[in-house]
C-alpha cells in the first residue's frame, strides 16, 4: 500500500509562524484546495496556498513537487473574500527581520523582483545584501583588522569572493557552532563566490529561471549567517 504524502514539516511550520494560524487549520486549507488540483503534489498545493497568502516556500519543497505546480493566476486570499478581483501577489523569498532601514529596502526590492521574474535583478542584489551581511561579521569580529574587508589602496570594500574567503579563514576563531556555520557558508555561497564579479558586470550571465534562484536556498544562507553574527 502506497504511503500517504505528507508535508513538508518546515514548509507546514513556516506557514504556522508566519501566517500565525493553527497547523491543523493550515492541513484543512491546503486540503480543500488540493481538490482543484489534483495533479499537484500536496507539497505544490501547499506553494499555491502560501502564494495567496503572499509568502513562499518554493525552497522547502523538492523538485519533483515543483514540477507539478500547475500554470494557475495566483488570487489573494483576501481579495477572494472581498471582490474576487485578480491580484498580484509578491512572493517573499528572502524573510530578515532587521532594523536596518536600507537593508529592508533592498530585502524589499529582490522579493518585487523575483514576483515580477527579474531573476538576473534576483541575483545581483541578493549578492549586494550577502556581501554586505558578510562584511559586517567581519566587521563586528575583527574592528582592528579592516584589511579583512576594506582595500585601502581602491579606498573601497573588497571583493564580495575575498570577504568570504577572509570569513572562511578566520573559523577557527569561532566557537564551534559558528564555525561550523561559517564552513556551511563558504559551501553554499559558490554559486554567488565563482566568478561573482563577472557575473554582476557581464553582459552574457543572465538568471532565466526561478528554478535557479531557489536552488539556492536564500533563506538557508540568512539563517547560517545569523548563526555567525
Amino acid at each position: 500500500m502506497p504511503n500517504k504524502p505528507k508535508l513538508n514539516p518546515e514548509a507546514l511550520n513556516f506557514l504556522h509562524k508566519r501566517l500565525n494560524k493553527p497547523t491543523s487549520t493550515i492541513r484543512s486549507d491546503i486540503s480543500r484546495l488540493k481538490r482543484k488540483f489534483p495533479n499537484a503534489t500536496l507539497n505544490a498545493v501547499a506553494q499555491i496556498y502560501a502564494q495567496q497568502h503572499k509568502v513562499s516556500i518554493l525552497s522547502m519543497i523538492s523538485k519533483a513537487d515543483k514540477l507539478t505546480i500547475p500554470s494557475v493566476k495566483i488570487e489573494s486570499v483576501h481579495t477572494l473574500k472581498s471582490m474576487h478581483v485578480a491580484k498580484k501577489t509578491k512572493m517573499e523569498i528572502i524573510h530578515l527581520e532587521t532594523s536596518d532601514h536600507f537593508l529592508k529596502k533592498h530585502i524589499d526590492e529582490i522579493n518585487k523582483a523575483y514576483s515580477a521574474a527579474c531573476f538576473t535583478s534576483v541575483f545581483v542584489l541578493t549578492r549586494k545584501v550577502l556581501e554586505n551581511l558578510i562584511i559586517g561579521i567581519l566587521k563586528v569580529k575583527y574592528p582592528n583588522n579592516r584589511e579583512l574587508y576594506f582595500d585601502k589602496a581602491r579606498g573601497r570594500y573588497q571583493d564580495f569572493s575575498v570577504v568570504l574567503d577572509n570569513l572562511y579563514k578566520k573559523r577557527n576563531d569561532f566557537d564551534p557552532d559558528p564555525k561550523s556555520a561559517v564552513e556551511r557558508l563558504h559551501q553554499k555561497l559558490k554559486p554567488f563566490k565563482n566568478d561573482a564579479n563577472d557575473k554582476v558586470h557581464s553582459l552574457f550571465h543572465i538568471v532565466e529561471s526561478s528554478k535557479e534562484v531557489d536552488d539556492w536556498n536564500i533563506n538557508t544562507i540568512i539563517a547560517l549567517i545569523a548563526k555567525i553574527s
